[in-house]
């Protein structure tokens, strides 16, 4: 089927629940004569939806031959709520956007609160073994990246923001109704504003606490759009999505040490304040086999001006050749 680029499109599953999401970088299926497009599943950060995605320059996308497919998780966007829903649930999810697209193998790129659902992936769904890979085998993952990825609380958190910690520790104590409405008022209110300057300003005030590397990509258009457009569609539906997804990030029901690392990469940047540095060295000494990248003068927001070197490392082996 052809999915328009820039669209959102949507899937009804068995339960009932739908899933959304938006391709980039141009068409899904392409003409016989031209080489399929290598296909990259991205997650959006947290609170956000697959908007997100939008702050990747289309010729990034087009020089490499490449497609992205950014999901809303459930609760988010157009992907309808789902409280009972697991972290270990989404790959189950991404697998049926995968096969109603007919996308028989495709990398994954997380950012942010992206990460976890990353790493799910990487639990769950059969990798590819090889470069001259089998069309026939059961593989499906040709690699997972991860930027600026959350990690479990419990690992060295020194140097994050106040107000975040402040935040998670909410969804870790208060009951989902509390943190729904705590979050709803703090930015879904603004989020929700028929005044798109009321959010604009709130962004704006908070990008000033930020080391000035994020403050130079707030300046940039294309990624301060994106992410005003990505937090009002986080919030379209008030805060329960958020408040289920911040009580799974004080939960994974995983560990990190029942996944094989190959095949993993972990990019940082060593000023982030909202995952600081710290938890991603030890996420990483937990996950053997990953690379890492720890990126110098770099912080949260500002990551994807590393996109074209993230995209051509990720797309350049498959997973197991990663040494």
């Amino acid at each position: 089927m052809a999915v328009q680029p820039g669209g959102k499109d949507t899937l009804i599953l068995l339960s009932g629940r739908t899933l959304a999401w938006t391709v980039y970088g141009g068409d899904l299926q392409v003409n016989e004569d031209q080489e399929p497009p290598a296909v990259v599943f991205y997650f959006h950060g947290f609170p956000s939806c697959s908007s997100e995605a939008s702050q990747i320059e289309p010729e990034v996308l087009q020089q490499r031959n490449t497609r992205i497919i950014s999901v809303d998780r459930p609760g988010f966007g157009n992907s309808t709520h789902y409280p009972e829903r697991r972290i270990l649930d989404w790959p189950n999810d991404v697998l049926a956007i995968a096969d109603h697209l007919h996308v028989p193998h495709f990398y994954i790129l997380g950012f942010s609160g992206g990460g976890p659902y990353a790493l799910a992936c990487a639990h769950s769904i059969p990798r590819i073994t090889g470069d001259d890979f089998d069309e026939t085998s059961n593989g499906r993952l040709l690699g997972v990246s991860i930027m600026c990825g959350a990690y479990p609380f419990t690992l060295n958190a020194n140097g994050m923001m106040t107000e975040l910690r402040v935040l998670l520790a909410a969804g870790a104590w208060l009951p989902r109704f509390a943190t729904g409405s705590l979050f709803d008022w703090v930015i879904g209110r603004a989020a929700r504003d028929p005044d798109p300057k009321v959010l604009e300003k709130a962004m704006d005030a908070a990008i000033m606490k930020r080391p000035g590397t994020e403050k130079t990509a707030w300046t940039k258009p294309k990624i301060k759009a994106a992410a005003l457009d990505s937090t009002r569609g986080a919030f379209q539906n008030g805060g329960a999505g958020t408040a289920t997804e911040l009580m799974l990030l004080n939960d994974w029901g995983f560990e990190l040490e029942d996944i094989d690392g190959r095949g993993i990469r972990l990019w940082h940047g060593k000023l982030d304040r909202n995952v600081p540095l710290g938890m991603a060295e030890q996420a990483a000494e937990l996950l053997p086999g990953a690379k890492t990248h720890f990126c110098d003068e770099t912080g949260h927001l500002d990551m994807v001006f590393h996109i074209e070197e993230i995209l051509d490392n990720l797309l350049g082996r498959a997973c197991h050749n990663d040494e």
